[in-house]
This record gives C-alpha cells, structure tokens and sequence, in this order.
C-alpha cells in the first residue's frame, strides 16, 4: 500500500530518438507487478508502444519521442478493488508500491468503478529520479479490470483496452484536453 510494498528494479530507454533535452520523454512505471510478473510488465509496455505509435499525431511524431520503462516490483499483483457502493469491486486489498485503487472518488466527489488512481506524488518522485528529463508519467498497472485516469499522472490497467485508455489519458494529463461526452453531468461542458 506505499512505497515499502516493493522496490525500485531500475530503468530502460525502449525507444531511444535522442536527447533527453530536445525530445519529448514518456516514462511508464509498473503498479503490482511483482518480480515473477516482470515479463508480463515488459509485454504490457511494449503493447501500448505500438498502439501509440500506430495512433495520430504520436506516428508522425515518433523521431521526436523517447519512452522510458521503469521496473518497479510490488509484493502482491493486481491493484485494490474495494467493495464500495457504488462500485462492483470484490472487497481486494494488494499491497503495491504506488497503492493502485480502482472506485476511486472523481469529479463532484462520486465514486466510479473504473476510476484507478495511485499515489500520483510517489510516482512522479520515482520517474523524476529515474529520468530527470522526464515530461509525462503513465501507470501500467496489473489488472484485467478495466480502468484508468487522468491527472498528474495518467493511469490504464493491463486490460485488452489498456493501451487507448491509456492514450486518452495521457492527453488528459499531458496535453490538458477534457473528455468530449457527457459523462456524469459532473462538470463536464
């Protein structure tokens, strides 16, 4: 549930088009993997490189974007999936280094089950130490559940999905756009 819940492995350049300081870098951290799920981690990041890369802007913008892997272990898998009203989680408690916690409360303060949220403070800590040059931090974390979230930091499960979710958030988080429907009616024009 924090950062004693596992450890910092180290960092990988994955895509590599230059220097930090001329290119736009995308460092993605892992949440309740631990070190036997390492390879699935590995396979999770490289999924969502090539839908990214297969999206536009980010195809014609490839020679201009690094993308960091950070391997982080956590001591269980998955991700916190409270049994909360209004929420379909089934009452999971994992004990993971960046506390990944789906029925998360979003705008206007209501609860959604697929609002996966994570200690965005403690992520981007990690990332900024790993890679200083940093510009934007996504969350893959180990979970079938479908979800993800905008923010600080944007967050996607390892769901089929997980890869647009988590394009969608990122340009919530990295380029501040805001969801296009209706939604709720909490806020959203």
């Amino acid at each position: 549930m924090s950062a004693s819940d596992g450890h910092v492995v180290g960092t990988t350049k994955v895509v590599d088009n230059g220097p930090g300081d001329v290119r736009w870098d995308l460092v993605i951290l892992g949440d309740g993997y631990r070190a036997a799920d390492l390879p699935k981690y590995h396979a999770d990041v490289q999924a969502f490189i090539s839908t990214f890369f297969g999206i536009s802007p980010f195809d014609e913008l490839r020679p201009g974007i690094n993308i960091h892997r950070v391997d982080v272990v956590s001591t269980d898998s998955g991700a916190d999936d409270p049994a909360i009203a209004p929420c379909a989680g089934g009452g999971t408690t994992a004990n993971t280094y960046f506390d990944a916690t789906f029925c998360s409360v979003g705008p206007g303060g209501a609860r959604l089950d697929r609002l996966l949220t994570v200690d965005s403070a403690l992520a981007l800590s990690v990332a900024t130490a790993q890679v200083p040059l940093r510009n934007q931090v996504l969350v893959i974390v180990n979970s079938p559940k479908y979800g993800g979230a905008g923010g600080q930091v944007a967050v996607c499960s390892a769901h089929a999905d997980a890869a647009r979710v988590a394009i969608h958030e990122i340009g919530h988080s990295a380029f501040g756009l805001a969801d296009e429907y209706g939604g709720d009616g909490t806020g959203t024009p």
